[in-house]
């Protein structure tokens, strides 16, 4: 009988007990456990439902037997005659220990019998009470200020896809092409061209009814030079960077502070909102701390800006009665072994319609837009557009040997309230990447 770790967290969880109207069967179903017999079970379903539920109460029974027995004992013979003994017992106060806020991580077990359990910290990522607290202490420092509206607006919603800013990141100097992204550069991408974007759309259509700032993750670069995938120990890749955790944090904090300071009195539109994920490969759990305390200082001097800051692989927001914005960043923090491509496919498609059918957004305009491979493209599904952002911060070192030169800039759309109109932007930054190779010889 194998181990089921998803399982018997699950039972844990539940304090060993089934939920309202739940069979072992269903947990069983739930966590794929297997009949022994599965030609039989293929044709006896009644069969089959008894075989597994037995089987995942099984698994259960096994884990409590082994826990609430953990004695080890090791027999040396020689010539059939018994010459040592060895016992190994968990202490009696490790048995009353409290595993209230731990989850189990794994389970191994050896030939000789017994089991070893290990343990881990489960997340505290939905943890409110340090944002509670930062709230409260910028409330004693910062005045509410209310955002400048204009006196009228079109019915049209502006939205930024600031994306892979990737702040902290270094272009090495031997990289073929260039890339000087100095915390001036990061400034002047951030802050400079976004509202250089604006005022460009705002030219063009007036003044909006709603602009949405988001960001699709890889704004900091990565936690102690890596990526996600490096601090779980799946990847060995060492990032070059220029700034150090502490900076990446507080650059991203106070570079948005001031978009948003600036961006608040110039009554570009009637509402402004900031919507963003952490859920990507480099900035995962340490980005969502820097977008988290950024959001927490935009609620207490802007009460006025609705934002979200989203920790799924996927989530979605309804833009107007007629637009759904699907969005994430093209890779998550844990469990995607390859982003999502730059063009859809037959299998990302279905994947993307299951979400759409699931969330009941089929009757709604859809766009999917992710960031992650710096690159901007879009197609079209049957129920979707898809679409893929450019990158804030350009290429790596690393990108320009593997994929070629990419240049920084940033994407936008509005969309038209009232059908399913878009209009959609590229724009690229002045040409900073530039050749760093070639030979020239002096006659």
């Amino acid at each position: 009988m194998g181990i089921n770790v998803e399982l018997i967290n699950y039972m844990i969880k539940q304090s060993g007990k089934l939920a309202k109207n739940e069979s072992w069967y269903d947990v069983g179903k739930k966590f794929n456990v297997q009949p022994p017999n599965k030609k039989r079970a293929k044709d006896d379903k009644k069969y089959k439902r008894k075989a597994v539920g037995t089987k995942a109460q099984d698994i259960w029974r096994a884990y409590l037997n082994v826990k609430n027995n953990l004695e080890l004992t090791k027999e040396i013979y020689e010539n059939g005659e018994l010459k040592w003994e060895t016992y190994k017992k968990t202490p009696e106060e490790a048995k009353e220990m409290d595993f209230t806020g731990y989850e189990l991580e794994r389970v191994t077990t050896n030939p000789y019998g017994g089991m070893w359990m290990k343990y881990k910290k489960e997340s505290t990522i939905n943890d409110e009470k340090h944002y509670d607290d930062l709230t409260e202490r910028l409330k004693a420092v910062i005045e509410p200020v209310e955002i400048v509206t204009p006196s009228n607006h079109n019915e049209k919603s502006l939205v930024i896809y600031g994306s892979d800013k990737h702040i902290g990141a270094l272009t090495k100097e031997s990289s073929m092409y260039t890339n000087k992204y100095d915390r001036a550069e990061m400034r002047n991408r951030i802050v400079i061209n976004t509202l250089i974007e604006i005022q460009k759309w705002v030219k063009n259509f007036g003044e909006f009814e709603k602009i949405y700032i988001m960001d699709l993750g890889d704004a900091l670069d990565g936690f102690n030079q890596k990526t996600t995938g490096g601090l779980r120990g799946t990847s060995a890749h060492t990032l070059p960077q220029q700034l150090d955790n502490r900076e990446q944090h507080d650059t991203f904090v106070e570079l948005h502070k001031e978009l948003f300071d600036m961006l608040t009195q110039k009554g570009f539109a009637k509402e402004l909102y900031f919507i963003s994920t952490s859920n990507s490969n480099h900035g995962g759990d340490f980005e969502y701390g820097a977008m988290r305390n950024l959001e927490t200082y935009l609620n207490v001097k802007y009460p006025e800006i609705k934002t979200h800051v989203n920790y799924y692989p996927l989530n979605h927001f309804q833009v107007s009665k007629e637009h759904v914005i699907i969005f994430g960043h093209g890779k998550d923090d844990e469990d995607m072994k390859r982003g999502l491509p730059l063009v859809l496919n037959d299998k990302v498609e279905n994947y993307i319609n299951d979400y759409i059918r699931n969330n009941k957004l089929e009757d709604f305009t859809v766009t999917f837009v992710t960031g992650d491979l710096h690159q901007s493209a879009k197609t079209h599904g049957k129920n979707f557009r898809y679409k893929k952002v450019l990158s804030q911060y350009g290429s790596s070192k690393w990108m320009h040997t593997n994929f070629g030169k990419g240049q920084a800039g940033l994407s936008s759309e509005v969309f038209i309230h009232g059908n399913s109109q878009i209009y959609e932007t590229d724009t690229f930054f002045e040409k900073t990447e530039l050749n760093n190779t070639g030979i020239y010889f002096l006659e």
